[in-house]
């Protein structure tokens, strides 16, 4: 064993593999904050993914509001309210479900 096992050219390419998971998840907290997910991102990868987490943190939130419609495949009509099925639709004597769509808005 010689004291420079570490430069093991899979140990480094596991190593990096790694670095870059955590500065995706890092990137993925991001998202949420301010700062942004990109920012975070590169802020991760250039100082460490513990320096880029201590800037997320130190962001502040965004305000999410998640939106929750119901959509019609039949004739693309919106809902914002859950009906068992499409009110339009029914009228015609078809009985047509109605699909959730979450959105998210910032």
């Amino acid at each position: 064993m010689s004291d420079f096992d570490f430069l093991n050219p899979e140990f480094l390419f596991i190593c990096g593999i790694v670095y870059i998971f955590l500065a995706i998840s890092v990137a993925r907290l991001g998202t949420y904050r301010a700062c942004g997910g990109l920012k975070a991102m590169i802020f991760s990868i250039l100082f460490t993914p513990v320096i880029g987490l201590i800037y997320v943190l130190n962001s502040r939130e965004k305000h999410v509001l998640k939106i929750v419609h119901y959509r019609c495949p039949s004739c693309d009509l919106e809902y914002t309210s859950n009906h068992r099925y499409c009110p339009s639709c029914e009228k015609d004597g078809r009985k047509v479900h109605l699909e959730r769509i979450s959105m998210r808005t910032y």
